[in-house]
């Protein structure tokens, strides 16, 4: 738990625990240890999605112990409240009471829900709902903004990916604090980040109403590493922006969201970076020609867009060849192939495409006047350089390789894939003695390009990279 305060608080998940007698000494005794910080006693019954299968007494009891032992707050569900009515709540002293509406399936009427909770003698309403799209982010907001000087206080936001958002942005939007999970610890509700995360790479507590909004959209951009380079770069130049995770299974739902919120700009991941160029007024030639956009930016009110994926394989392939004239085989026939083979042939050079599905490599062969070649014939090859635009040696197939380096003459070998960041194809090639280029370099460059667009400064790029290094190194534990 954040509060608004620089304090950090804890909430104590009674249900959890195993073996609840004389609860009171050992919990005062912890607290003691943890220089008594704000704490929350929460003892969720079963059928308010926890795991407390007791009585009420029993519950009840559980949090008057905690109280004694120095708890701060006891949050008690909405549905104990229903089955023994308000006094239920007025026997936890000296603790202050929240009480808690769950709903894991939907966001429910949050209007008529605080409204019911408010009449309660409690000091804050807690709502908590499961987000299905974007959009129910701005009902939470809504409702915030209007109870934003009400008592009891407020405190709503909406649980899964899709309500990402709203727990970034609570304390920005009046909630008291805001819940995050303990270490590497796993969440005990959906959604739910660490709260290193939301400090270090959100900085959820240092938002205010001058705070730009940017993101990225996606079907899995719950998982983007875009958030991180994005907001450490933010930082580095003194940026006063947060870079929101945007997960939709409708980019319709996405552009309402950015509208009604007033985003200056945003990253596109698939399925969108063809579908999201209806909704601009101006796309840059590369783009177009492409039929792809990553990146878009807010201008005189306009939403216009470039792609800056072609772009980073130019710049990270010109470092090590002299483009035209140079032989290119192109591995795989996708939008990361496409991008590669427009921005490569403007430079004119020279493009083999091989795919698995011919008929993919034959169409975007014929689009950028390439040559196609077999799959199983692309390890006999001599040319410059080879790029693996395909998920090959992404987990679980970590040891898989694209094609065999033992047979093919290459100079140079570029793998877009950036988890791992050594893939196998890259550890084989280096072992060659060949030069290479890793998927994250790529991943920096067209994150760096959309940083410039968005800001007119120069991008830290090394600190980009340090970012995703991190997180990546985070998520794998190590």
């Amino acid at each position: 738990m954040r509060l608004s305060s620089p304090q950090i608080g804890y909430e104590l998940r009674l249900d959890y625990l195993q073996g609840l007698e004389d609860l009171e000494s050992p919990l005062h005794q912890m607290l003691l240890r943890l220089h008594s910080p704000p704490t929350i006693a929460t003892c969720r019954r079963v059928e308010a999605g926890g795991r407390f299968a007791g009585g009420l007494d029993r519950q009840a009891a559980l949090l008057q112990a905690a109280a004694r032992a120095g708890c701060q707050w006891v949050d008690v569900e909405v549905e104990s409240v229903n089955r023994r009515g308000v006094n239920f709540l007025q026997q936890f002293a000296p603790a202050k009471v929240i009480v808690s509406y769950h709903d894991n399936r939907k966001t429910s009427p949050l209007g008529a829900i605080y409204r019911r909770l408010s009449r309660m003698p409690v000091q804050i309403v807690k709502i908590a709902s499961y987000a299905r799209n974007l959009a129910d982010n701005l009902t939470f907001h809504r409702l915030l903004k209007a109870h934003a000087r009400r008592r009891p206080k407020l405190l709503c936001f909406a649980m899964g990916p899709a309500g990402l958002p709203s727990r970034l942005l609570a304390l920005q939007w009046g909630c008291p604090f805001t819940y995050a999970s303990v270490g590497n610890h796993l969440a005990v509700a959906p959604g739910q980040l660490p709260a290193e995360i939301m400090r270090t790479v959100y900085r959820v507590d240092r938002l205010d109403r001058r705070t730009q909004l940017f993101g990225v959209v996606g079907t899995h951009a719950a998982i983007s590493l875009s958030p991180a380079m994005q907001n450490a770069a933010f930082q580095a130049k003194h940026v006063n922006a947060i870079y929101l995770p945007c997960q939709t299974s409708r980019l319709k739902d996405f552009l309402t969201f950015a509208r009604q919120m007033g985003f200056r700009g945003f990253s596109v991941t698939m399925p969108y970076k063809r579908a999201i160029i209806e909704a601009l007024a101006w796309l840059d030639p590369l783009a177009k020609r492409l039929g792809a956009c990553n990146t878009v930016a807010l201008q005189n009110g306009k939403w216009v867009g470039w792609n800056t994926d072609a772009a980073a394989v130019v710049e990270v392939l010109t470092k090590r060849l002299r483009l035209a004239g140079s032989r290119i085989l192109i591995l795989g026939a996708g939008g990361a192939a496409r991008a590669a083979a427009y921005a490569l042939r403007a430079e004119d050079a020279e493009l083999f495409i091989a795919a698995r599905r011919e008929a993919s490599a034959d169409r975007l062969a014929r689009s950028v006047s390439a040559q196609v070649i077999p799959w199983d014939s692309a390890e006999g090859l001599d040319v410059d350089a080879v790029i693996n635009s395909t998920p090959v040696g992404m987990p679980p197939h970590t040891e898989a390789v694209p094609i065999d380096l033992a047979r093919l003459r290459a100079r140079v070998v570029f793998d877009m894939v950036y988890y791992p960041l050594e893939t196998r194809f890259l550890a084989e090639a280096r072992g060659r003695g060949l030069t290479t280029i890793s998927g994250l370099e790529m991943l920096v460059a067209q994150g760096a390009r959309q940083f410039e667009i968005w800001t007119g400064l120069a991008a830290p790029r090394a600190l980009m990279e340090q970012a995703i290094r991190q997180t990546l190194d985070h998520s794998s534990g190590g």
